[in-house]
């Protein structure tokens, strides 16, 4: 059974002076993500944030940030259209809506372009492609505001494709679906002193968020032989730290190419070196960001077998 790892997400700020999004309550946010066909898993909480896993990826809720990731088929505009409606838009000073290409995406039920028209009925916006259309890219969306980043308001997307089967067995199902396989696999390696919540899918998956103060981490796998996928996100602000972390994240996931988006304050050119071939690359300024994509594969002088067909 295939599924559509490939995730869409929204990044929503509002202004200092607005009502804060955490005193909305669990109930709104349950709401919220009940519009994208999601549903609360579990959730952690510290003084600045509540991180949310979902049955389909991520929800981070601080004061003035909202961040939502969903995975398979779910309607995550609708999760937008929904913030909107409690949200006052004067309130609003970023939104960001990003959608990565999918493997099969006629089984989704929009596409970008009509999510773009979706929203234009409530927020003027600029719509971009990074990459070619025949190849690894992504879709943003962002609202026309004069959004001022912060030089510490950085996040790096690891997306991660053609998994290792050492690596992707882990979390499947079987003998070595448990929790002790996940922390021989060197997940929890990347998290110390980060509060931590996961869960492991049956029949094959996995998702992870982790909180410390007011940084996140979340990562999702899906493990299946076909289309195997991992992303992996934070909004760790030590730039001299990105390059170990891009380095650790790849020798868990042993993927076969990966997509590294990085954000960061707009006027900034910082670089996420990564051991992999750079295939192409892409950049923009975007609301208050530059904003970098770039897609690497791993160089392999490894043939492998043909694969022979069962054809009745």
């Amino acid at each position: 059974m295939f599924f559509e790892g490939s995730e869409k997400k929204i990044e929503l700020v509002v202004k200092s002076s607005a009502k804060a999004l955490r005193s909305y309550g669990r109930k709104a946010w349950e709401e919220v993500v009940a519009k994208s066909r999601a549903s609360i898993l579990s959730d952690i909480s510290n003084d600045q944030m509540d991180a949310y896993l979902l049955s389909e990826s991520s929800l981070f809720v601080s004061d003035r940030r909202a961040l939502m990731i969903t995975c398979g088929t779910t309607t995550l505009v609708h999760a937008v259209i929904a913030m909107l409606k409690f949200i006052p838009k004067e309130d609003v000073e970023l939104l960001i809506y990003e959608r990565k290409r999918e493997i099969f995406p006629e089984y989704q039920r929009s596409n970008f372009y009509q999510d773009v028209k979706l929203l234009r009925e409530h927020v003027d916006g600029t719509a971009y492609r990074f990459g070619d259309e025949d190849d690894h890219h992504i879709y943003l969306f962002q609202m026309d505001n004069n959004f001022q980043a912060s030089e510490k308001d950085r996040t790096l997307e690891i997306l991660m494709h053609g998994l290792d089967r050492s690596a992707a067995q882990v979390f499947e199902s079987g003998n070595a679906h448990n929790e002790q396989s996940v922390l021989k696999s060197g997940v929890r390696e990347l998290l110390k002193d980060y509060q931590v919540d996961d869960f492991i899918f049956e029949p094959q998956g996995y998702s992870l968020n982790a909180i410390k103060e007011d940084q996140y981490y979340t990562i999702h796998v899906t493990p299946q032989s076909f289309g195997s996928y991992v992303s992996f996100e934070t909004n760790h602000s030590d730039q001299a730290e990105l390059k170990s972390l891009v380095e650790r994240v790849l020798e868990v996931f042993k993927p076969s190419s990966c997509d590294i988006l990085y954000f960061e304050k707009q006027g900034l050119n910082n670089k996420i070196p990564c051991a992999f071939q750079k295939k192409r690359s892409y950049g923009a300024e975007i609301a208050g960001y530059r904003v970098d994509f770039d897609h690497y594969y791993k160089v392999s002088d490894i043939v492998k077998p043909a694969e022979i067909l069962e054809i009745d």
